[in-house]
């Protein structure tokens, strides 16, 4: 059975339909953790009643759309306050109206924080608010926002947004050509990126090859493919170790691009992609949340503003604030960033969350962005931080620390 979510309405009568104001998200049992069901209202649409109150109805109808027999999913409610409770079967439950009694609402054994709600449900807790999450993410504006076109047109035509830079340029000609040699010289004028490779090189797994202060033994010793890496990331991020929105984490915001990258890399056998598309894979994870730096500078003021909701929030509170703020969702502006500067379609379209024909990359980039909270965490992405890392990710992110901070 697969994941699936509900949009629903209740009726005055007490029969729910698909519809507008009560958002539910279920989640089938794995070896990680049991089925889970959660539902919330949706804060742009008053379904009239607390959410308490309609949950008998939202229940027996998603009952009727899975297998509960098999399944025996916990139920949690999460109200406008941001409290988790679940559900159990009671004769005194709260109702709608007249009805039968048949519920009751009960703290988790740790309280009703999310973390007590993800302790509760595991992994399969944290994937549920990830789908409630993912239907948050529909626009909605405010007079106090631009409308989507203005928003991305902005964006579009912002003339100082990232880009790799010379150094990267020569690089990539002189790799094209297979030429370790030119590579070198075009490193050697940056002291910082020529630090960076000299360090990496010099890394435990280096040990018995001695140490080294020559940029050519670097690029020889790391690889090709890695140092272009090492030289876009680097460019990228000198341009913007701070920018036009005071209250944006700039370098946050680059380290956890990094371990996306990085994570999405490592992750590439779990997911059935070929080694050989390595480099994409790390620049699709690289470039996925691109869509935030690109707003800090164009609308800081936007961007402010939702920094501040978010400051400590949970997950489902972050994509409500995303859904009140932003005229379109991140990944949008992503997409037109990437339009821009003409990346590979796969890339692209994987980053825009169009999996046609890519699902695999879409599927390791979503693991790729939730492993990557853990790595090194950004406060704006509404993903939880609580999963567990591959040993993998775990070492090839530890290659980039030492590449780009040196530990």
């Amino acid at each position: 059975m697969e994941p699936q979510t509900f949009e629903l309405s209740v009726a005055p009568g007490g029969e729910a339909l698909p519809g507008a104001g009560i958002l539910a998200a279920f989640v089938p049992s794995s070896d990680d953790g049991p089925a889970v069901v959660a539902i919330a209202c949706d804060p742009a649409c008053d379904p009239g009643h607390p959410v308490g109150e309609l949950a008998p109805a939202v229940i027996r109808y998603i009952q009727t759309q899975i297998n509960v027999a098999d399944e025996a999913p916990r139920w949690a409610v999460i109200d406008a306050w941001g409290r988790f409770n679940e559900v159990v079967p009671s004769t005194s439950g709260l109702t709608l109206e007249g009805q039968a009694p048949g519920i009751e609402l009960r703290r988790f054994p740790d309280g009703i924080s999310i973390e007590a709600f993800y302790k509760a449900t595991g992994v399969s807790g944290e994937a549920a608010i990830e789908l409630l999450s993912s239907l948050l993410e529909k626009p909605r504006l405010t007079d106090e926002t631009p409308t989507e076109r203005e928003f991305l047109e902005a964006v579009e035509t912002h003339g100082n947004l990232p880009a790799p830079g010379a150094i990267f340029q020569k690089v990539e000609a002189a790799a094209a050509e297979g030429d370790v040699r030119q590579i070198a010289v075009a490193i050697q004028p940056d002291p910082v990126i020529s630090a960076s490779l000299i360090n990496s090189a010099n890394a435990a797994r280096f040990a018995n090859a001695g140490k080294t202060g020559s940029v050519p033994q670097a690029v020889s010793r790391l690889g090709t493919s890695f140092v272009r890496r090492v030289v876009f990331v680097a460019e990228m991020m000198a341009r913007y170790q701070k920018g036009v929105c005071p209250a944006f984490d700039y370098r946050g915001y680059w380290m956890n691009a990094i371990a996306t990258g990085a994570a999405m890399r490592a992750l590439l056998p779990n997911h059935g992609i070929s080694p050989g598309m390595a480099d994409e894979a790390f620049t699709t994870g690289l470039v996925s949340g691109i869509g935030w730096l690109a707003v800090a500078e164009t609308f800081p003021a936007l961007m402010a503003k939702y920094l501040e909701r978010c400051h400590g929030a949970d997950p489902v509170t972050k994509a409500r604030a995303q859904n009140e703020i932003f005229p379109c969702p991140i990944r949008r502006v992503a997409e037109r960033y990437l339009e821009r500067f003409e990346f590979p379609e796969i890339i692209s379209t994987t980053v825009a969350g169009k999996p046609e024909g890519h699902r695999n990359w879409y599927d390791c980039l979503a693991q790729a962005t939730r492993v990557a909270q853990v790595l090194s965490s950004f406060e704006c992405i509404a993903v939880p931080s609580t999963l567990p890392v591959p040993d993998a990710c775990v070492e090839e992110w530890g290659r980039w620390k030492v590449a780009l901070t040196g530990g």
